[in-house]
C-alpha cells in the first residue's frame, strides 16, 4: 500500500551506509545508478517542490484541529480560555520550525532528517485522526449546535491522506532519489577540494 514511501526509506538507509566510502570510483558509480531512478526530464520532481508540497500539506492538517485542541487543553488544565489564541500562536512555531528543520534534513539527503520528517508527519496524523472520532462522536451522541469542528476534522484528516497519496508517488521518490544524488556530489566536492589542499579525507 505505502510501496512508494518504503522504497524511498530503503534508498536512503542503504545510500547512506554506501556513502561511507571515500573512494571517488564507488561514489560516482553510486550517484549515477541513483542519476538513473528519477528517469524523466527536469520537472517538479528535480526542483525540490515535492517536498516542499508535502510539508504545506501537513501544515494545513496540523492547523485544522488546533483551536479545538489549545481550548481542550486549557479546559482541562483550569486556564483562562482567552490565552488559547497565545497556545495556538506558541504551538504553530514550534510545530513550523520541527517540521521545517527535518524537510531541509531531509532535502539534504540526510537518513535521521527523512525518519524524523516522516515521524513528524506519521504524528500529525495520529492527532488528526483523534480529532476527527472526538468531533464526530459528539456529533453522534451529543446535541451539537455549531458544526466547525466536525468540518475542520473532516478537511484535517483530508489533507493527511492527500499527503499520504502524495509521499507515496513516484514524482515523490525520484525528489528522494535525486536529494541523495546531490548529497553524494557535495561529498565528492568536498573530497576534491581536500585532495587539491592536500588534506587527508
Amino acid at each position: 500500500m505505502m510501496n512508494y514511501i518504503k522504497k524511498s526509506l530503503a534508498l536512503v538507509t542503504v545510500v547512506t551506509k554506501k556513502m561511507a566510502t571515500n573512494e571517488p570510483q564507488q561514489l560516482e558509480l553510486l550517484k549515477e545508478r541513483l542519476k538513473s531512478r528519477p528517469g524523466a526530464p527536469i520537472g517538479v520532481h528535480m526542483s525540490g517542490i515535492a517536498l516542499g508540497i508535502s510539508t504545506i500539506l501537513a501544515i494545513f492538517c496540523y492547523a485544522m484541529s488546533q483551536v479545538s485542541v489549545w481550548m481542550l487543553l486549557f479546559q482541562w488544565l483550569n486556564l483562562p480560555e482567552y490565552k488559547v489564541l497565545m497556545g495556538v500562536f506558541v504551538g504553530a512555531v514550534i510545530y513550523c520550525v520541527l517540521i521545517m528543520s527535518t524537510m531541509l534534513l531531509a532535502a539534504r539527503g540526510s537518513l535521521i532528517g527523512y525518519k524524523s520528517y516522516l515521524a513528524v508527519i506519521a504524528l500529525t496524523g495520529v492527532v488528526a485522526a483523534i480529532y476527527f472520532i472526538y468531533t464526530w462522536s459528539l456529533f453522534i451522541f451529543d446535541s451539537v449546535n455549531n458544526y466547525t469542528p466536525q468540518m475542520t476534522s473532516l478537511l484535517g484528516l483530508g489533507f493527511f491522506f492527500l499527503n499520504l497519496i502524495w509521499m507515496n508517488s513516484s514524482v515523490f521518490y525520484r525528489s528522494i532519489a535525486l536529494s541523495l544524488h546531490n548529497r553524494i556530489w557535495r561529498k565528492q566536492l568536498k573530497i576534491e577540494k581536500c585532495n587539491i589542499a592536500g588534506c587527508k579525507n
